[in-house]
């Protein structure tokens, strides 16, 4: 793992399915560091993760979990969540929080409340333009904010805050948009992430991000990580097949060690 520093990504949740496993792996050196994401209402899962003996990051809860900071009507309830962010960032001294801009609305509303926060820990996250169907029922004209570069860099600047690059979610804009993806990789890199995500894909072409497990899909790893810079922390957001074990982490790991 030393071309990059891999992330373990897991739930707040998990703490009965995934945390002993995640202590067992973190013990052999199997990651370099946790990213959780903090399903809303589970602050009392927080002490438990502090047994984990690596740097944790935090992910805010996103749409799936009713967040979204670009829906004005949600002011109220996205500053709460995010008050139980802040709480788990806190007793995790968690250095990075990472924030989807959210879905519908505009790149204003977006910079008004993540704005409002006031956290220096705040990354903004980059999205595929298409939102997930069944997030949005009432609302299929949606499209997710911070998907185009542009747009992207516009809030970033804006809000004065970091980057989390999904690479995924990158060459799923690219085809919504008729862009190059590599050219789009090297644009979204280009703004110094302090953190990157990624999964595998079925296709090129996909406009949504559906999270495969790495070698399950077309991706070239080896192009698309030789735009990372050495040391550069990668979480995997890719699925576990076992609701106790992490094998299939490990042979991720093992395969990106591989390259």
């Amino acid at each position: 793992m030393a071309q990059w520093r891999i992330g373990l990504k897991l739930y707040s949740t998990n703490t009965a399915s995934y945390l002993p496993a995640a202590l067992e792996l973190a013990g052999r050196n199997g990651f370099d560091y946790l990213e959780l994401y903090v399903v809303p209402g589970s602050l009392e899962t927080a002490a438990a993760w502090k047994a984990v003996p690596l740097p944790v990051v935090i992910h805010a809860p996103h749409l799936h979990h009713g967040m979204n900071f670009a829906d004005e009507e949600r002011r109220e309830a996205n500053r709460e969540r995010f008050d139980e962010v802040r709480r788990f960032a806190d007793m995790l001294s968690a250095d990075c929080i990472i924030c989807h801009g959210g879905t519908g609305g505009s790149p204003d509303e977006v910079i008004r409340q993540i704005g409002a926060l006031h956290d220096s820990r705040i990354v903004l996250e980059n999205k595929p333009v298409l939102q997930h169907p069944q997030l949005i029922p009432d609302h299929p004209g949606w499209r997710c904010r911070g998907a185009a570069f542009e747009e992207f860099r516009m809030m970033v600047d804006a809000l004065g805050v970091g980057v989390c690059h999904d690479l995924t979610h990158t060459i799923c804009a690219a085809a919504t948009l008729h862009r190059d993806w590599r050219e789009e990789l090297r644009k979204f890199e280009s703004l110094n992430p302090e953190i990157h995500h990624l999964a595998d894909m079925i296709s090129y072409r996909d406009e949504l991000d559906t999270h495969e497990g790495l070698g399950k899909g077309v991706i070239n790893l080896r192009e698309v990580l030789s735009i990372l810079p050495e040391g550069a922390r990668l979480t995997l957001e890719t699925p576990k097949s076992r609701p106790d074990l992490l094998d299939d982490f490990e042979a991720e790991v093992r395969m990106l060690a591989a390259l």
